[in-house]
């Protein structure tokens, strides 16, 4: 375990120092863009497209998409009612409902379970991220953060219409990725011979990839101070609020597995999503202010992470 441990921590400590150091005269945003892209674009579809065609179509993975959508759905409607209240501009309500409601399984659920639940448990992340980060942060993503408008007005008619950008969902990599694996997973395809090994390359590199970028998005801001009261609702949704929640779900419902659900538990547990930096300035929201929500959750989930887990796993 504590090997496993020392993986995480070192490359998280790579990430985070390379903002100090910045070797080669490469600072951290230019190197975090260009490892998001890589990971983004293309060893994330191909983990989620191995993941995917492989994934066993049956009552567990029905029971996994349906924890997923139903501890999402009440994180943001509980991210919403709290935001709708507070005294924030739209821009900045947005930005923290993202940071409520999504967290980041992609960049660290499944590096954290490759490490600590190796072999098939990946593709517990991957459902919960297709569903959690693709899927809702794309669709009720856009409405619930959109709908906030200036002085307390409500602009869900409005927000509405933002489902019709069909676009999205066609620059989205990960999407088609997972649709193309669903697809030839339902009738059975084949694979391939010389496809053999690219999925344990691919699993194989990108742990360390997906743990430098959430290093390199650590940021701190000494301006930040006076906005930290604002944010923690949103971190002790996403970091409280959001386990507690997936773990009445597996109680009340049912477990599919007990290392099922170990992974999905732990999955809930994950910090804000890296992806949020890029929906953020997608939909022109308060880039800034998720900057300090992402960094909070992060370093406070370094604590929360080890008492849920010697709470409920």
């Amino acid at each position: 375990m504590f090997g496993h441990v020392l993986t995480l921590v070192l490359f998280l400590a790579i990430g985070i120092a390379w903002r100090f150091v910045s070797p080669g005269g490469v600072s951290a945003e230019a190197l975090k863009r260009a490892l998001s892209a890589l990971t983004h674009l293309i060893f994330l579809p191909l983990a989620v497209f191995f993941v995917i065609f492989d994934l066993p179509l049956n009552d567990g993975a029905l029971r996994i998409l349906l924890y997923v959508l139903g501890t999402s759905a009440l994180a943001l409607a509980a991210a919403w009612l709290w935001l709708w209240k507070v005294d924030l501009g739209a821009k900045a309500k947005g930005a923290l409902l993202v940071a409520s409601g999504f967290g980041g399984v992609f960049f660290l659920g499944i590096p954290m379970n490759l490490i600590f639940y190796p072999d098939w448990t990946m593709r517990v992340a991957v459902e919960y991220g297709v569903v959690a980060n693709v899927l809702l942060l794309y669709s009720a993503g856009p409405v619930l953060s959109r709908s906030f408008g200036e002085a307390g007005k409500l602009q869900f008619g409005k927000s509405l219409g933002l489902l019709k950008d069909y676009k999205l969902w066609l620059k989205e990599p990960l999407f088609w990725a997972a649709l193309l694996g669903l697809v030839l997973n339902m009738f059975d395809a084949h694979l391939p011979s010389w496809l053999n090994g690219i999925d344990s390359a691919v699993a194989g590199t990108l742990v360390a990839l997906l743990l430098l970028t959430v290093g390199l998005s650590l940021n701190w801001s000494p301006a930040w101070h006076t906005q930290i009261v604002s944010v923690l609702p949103a971190v002790a949704i996403q970091l409280i609020l959001v386990p507690l929640l997936m773990w009445g779900m597996a109680s009340l419902f049912g477990h599919p597995g007990v290392k099922t659900t170990m992974a999905l538990l732990l999955d809930s547990m994950l910090p804000a999503t890296v992806l949020g930096f890029a929906f953020c300035e997608r939909f022109k929201l308060d880039t800034g202010i998720y900057s300090l929500a992402f960094s909070l959750s992060a370093a406070l989930s370094l604590l929360t992470i080890p008492a849920w887990s010697a709470l409920i796993l």
